[in-house]
């Protein structure tokens, strides 16, 4: 019964994806819906965007682990970076237009074909570990259902990839609705359940009394809020969903309405982690939610709520797709190989980006089958994207005296410790080199001391910041 219900999930979801394929008519309306999504649906897809595997499957096992509020770090970097995004940044950005953020960076400090070409290199690896990370975990809770792990990444990652490439930014914008709200019934549901036994067993207080950072757990701390607290503000996949919304307003209010729901929805999964590692201490940490739904729900409503966990992985990388594809399209295909045309103006710039879900697709799933520890594959694979273009994005956006060569050399210097960091992280010649927690704070703070010193000793050849990118 309860695979029978998550089957019947994602006929529904392929049956959305069909019916708005309609609108995806240009390469315009594939990458950013025409401009044309309203508050509710902003406020959907951006709170999906960053509700999955990490908030719920990885949530729950660090609430296991270490206690509820340690569970809820990660949930509070992205909802957090999604409420400081709109508070800061998603204004600005959607009223200067463009599709991703290599728009804003190039109207900004001027045009750099070697700045396109290494943020579409580094900005793969940092987007595919993210989607591994989200089709990896829903492998992983369908196989605790008795469906085969390989079995569960292919049938999830098809379901993602067939909807997102019919119906582009619209596709996914109505089927991160119903995700979401399938979400915010499953997840509560299950919550107020296990709090319940909780309650009954005298152990609530025991398990609200976790100190927010437990001894020795600092930098474990900084690697689980730190990178998306920042990095939300000029990300792909949120900056893509700022040119979506119908108006600044619209994506600033979305951006700090979906931070809410996201750390909300990162309670509730850190709460069942705790309080069912209590419960049940016999039970592995990354076995806890979905025993707790086994345990607690009869089949159909089981079901609902393995749908809901399905729902996030699957939005969070239905996102993480679409924004490969912008990458690939807009600074690759675009700016790199046809830099003197419009998007709409090229004819294979729609198959272009549908080409790319289907190739992210494939090597995600051939990643998936070897990669381990969800919530660190997520975040290391950031590390040299972030590391070389937040400061120099996000300082354009919020300080006006940067400028062309100090954003080139904060590139330059961040990016070579978030590679650093990053070879860190894996095994080879250079693991273990650095601190790989501390990693990524590391490549910001470089690459902000030398976006300042630069742009101060240049500071006559300050960029002028247009009112409008033209597209």
């Amino acid at each position: 019964m309860l695979i029978a219900v998550v089957i019947a999930f994602f006929v529904m979801i392929l049956a959305v994806g069909a019916w708005v394929s309609k609108r995806a008519r240009k390469a315009s309306d594939f990458l950013i819906a025409g401009r044309n999504v309203n508050l509710v649906l902003t406020t959907a897809t951006l709170a999906a965007m960053q509700i999955g595997a990490g908030v719920i499957m990885g949530g729950s096992e660090q609430g296991a682990q270490g206690g509820i509020w340690p569970g809820m770090w990660y949930g509070i970097g992205c909802g957090g970076g999604l409420i400081i995004a709109g508070l800061l940044a998603a204004t600005k950005l959607r009223t200067r237009g463009g599709f991703v953020p290599l728009d804003f960076f190039a109207a900004r400090y001027g045009e750099r074909r070697w700045v396109r070409i290494w943020a579409w290199l580094s900005n793969i690896p940092s987007l595919l570990g993210i989607f591994v990370a989200q089709i990896m975990a829903a492998g992983a809770i369908l196989s605790i259902f008795g469906v085969d792990y390989r079995t569960g990444v292919i049938m999830v990652g098809l379901v993602i990839m067939i909807y997102s490439a019919m119906g582009g930014m619209w596709g996914v914008v109505i089927v991160d609705f119903i995700q979401l709200a399938v979400v915010l019934i499953g997840i509560p549901l299950v919550t107020i359940i296990t709090f319940a036994k909780l309650k009954a067993a005298g152990s609530a207080a025991v398990v609200l009394g976790t100190p927010f950072i437990p001894p020795g757990m600092f930098s474990k701390a900084v690697f689980l809020i730190l990178p998306f607290l920042l990095s939300i503000s000029v990300s792909y996949d949120a900056y893509m969903r700022y040119q979506a919304a119908k108006s600044a307003k619209v994506a600033r209010w979305g951006a700090i309405l979906g931070g809410m729901i996201v750390i909300g929805v990162s309670f509730c999964t850190a709460l069942v982690g705790a309080a069912g590692r209590s419960l049940y201490p016999d039970v592995a940490a990354g076995a806890v939610l979905p025993h707790m739904i086994r345990t607690s729900l009869p089949p159909i409503l089981a079901g609902v709520v393995v749908s809901a966990i399905l729902a996030g992985t699957m939005s969070a990388a239905n996102c993480l797709l679409l924004s490969l594809a912008g990458t690939s399209t807009r600074d690759f295909y675009n700016k790199v190989l046809h830099p003197g045309a419009a998007l709409d103006d090229l004819k294979h710039a729609k198959l272009v980006s549908r080409l790319a879900i289907v190739i992210a697709l494939v090597a995600g799933v051939a990643i998936a089958f070897g990669a381990k520890g969800i919530l660190y594959t997520m975040i290391i694979f950031n590390y040299p994207y972030m590391g070389s273009m937040l400061v120099p994005l996000l300082g354009g956006v919020l300080w006006n005296r940067a400028t062309p060569k100090g954003a080139m050399a904060a590139i330059v210097a961040g990016g070579s410790v978030g590679v650093i960091a990053f070879l860190s992280g894996l095994p080879g010649p250079l693991h273990g080199l650095v601190n790989v927690d501390l990693g990524l704070l590391a490549a910001y703070a470089t690459a902000a001391a030398v976006l300042v010193a630069v742009s101060l000793a240049t500071k006559n050849e300050a960029a002028a910041i247009p009112p409008e990118l033209t597209v």
